[in-house]
């Protein structure tokens, strides 16, 4: 692939757990996924669902003229908070075009950089993972504002372990012969979660009661099935009132988006939805999600401006 054509993100899958030599063994990074064009002379940057986020990241500028070279790279985009990363910190930043340098002082990002897809006008998504990352691990110096994280071979459950100790997201294990699928859910790259964290579509809110009164109380979500969007519940808990305010205008009406028996869904919520288009993306930690029904204790952490819509299925159970 060309420097200045973006490839849509491969994600991993939920296979069973693989733990043997095969795999590549890397720490899953609770962030937002970029993508980064780079030229000796200049750096450009894309979230996960395509939007230019350049000047959202001005800690990111120098990474081009730093390398030195024409090359994509992917990786993710973390706020770290006592030495942890933060996905409620970052979202301090991804809505933000042009942060002040208060805000730079207080969450400054690190690029986490994980694969190499073009170097010099080649395309390079058909090499191994293995070669992709030498190649990166040679190209990239590391910096305060970027990294290549180390990965292991054979050692999941020590690198399971040491992420339940340090309460991370969880770990990826990666086939070390494996190409690059832009765009594709691999079975070839496999999470193993910790904690349960899911992304979800926003298909409507209801109305909160006293102080909250005509404004959003809880968030409908729903998952990309193969009967379409499925209903997973609701959550209200972690909105605080400045992200209500900040959701409300990007919740556009529509028809009810969700598949299946409307009256399912009311009686569920026991309250009156306002359905909405289902574009917007957010992500919430649950305690439990039974196999044919809702979210349990569901908790808000923010939106997902990496994600498309379309891409959001069910992760974890």
């Amino acid at each position: 692939m060309k420097a200045t054509s973006l490839a849509r993100p491969q994600r991993g899958s939920n296979a069973a757990d693989p733990w043997d030599e095969r795999w590549a063994v890397e720490l899953k990074w609770d962030g937002m996924r970029v993508q980064a064009h780079l030229t000796p002379q200049d750096t450009q940057l894309f979230s996960g669902s395509g939007k230019t986020i350049t000047s959202s990241v001005p800690e990111l500028a120098g990474l081009g003229p730093s390398i030195g070279a024409r090359a994509v790279l992917d990786g993710e985009a973390i706020v770290f908070e006592a030495g942890r990363p933060s996905f409620a910190h970052l979202q301090h930043r991804i809505h933000l075009a042009n942060p002040s340098p208060p805000i730079l002082a207080t969450y400054p990002i690190v690029y986490l950089i994980f694969d190499l897809l073009s170097l010099d006008g080649h395309d390079l998504t058909a090499l191994p993972y293995r070669e992709r990352r030498r190649l990166l691990e040679d190209l990239v110096e590391d910096d305060p504002s970027w990294k290549v994280p180390p990965y292991t071979i054979g050692e999941a459950v020590a690198l399971l372990e040491l992420a339940e100790q340090r309460e991370l997201e969880g770990i990826v294990l990666k086939r070390l012969d494996s190409s690059y699928q832009p765009g594709r859910r691999s079975p070839d790259w496999v999470k193993v979660k910790v904690r349960k964290h899911q992304e979800f579509v926003v298909g409507g809110w209801t109305e909160g009661r006293n102080s909250l009164t005509g404004r959003i109380g809880s968030l409908l979500l729903g998952v990309q099935t193969d009967r379409g969007l499925t209903f997973a519940g609701a959550v209200g808990s972690g909105l605080t009132d400045a992200e209500r305010a900040r959701l409300a205008p990007l919740l556009a009406p529509g028809p009810n988006p969700f598949a299946g028996d409307e009256q399912t869904i009311v009686d569920a919520i026991a309250h009156r939805p306002i359905w909405v288009q289902p574009t917007l993306v957010v992500e919430a930690e649950y305690s439990l999600w039974p196999e044919n029904g809702s979210i349990w204790h569901p908790v808000y952490l923010g939106q997902r401006v990496d994600r498309i819509a379309a891409d959001v299925v069910r992760e974890s159970s």
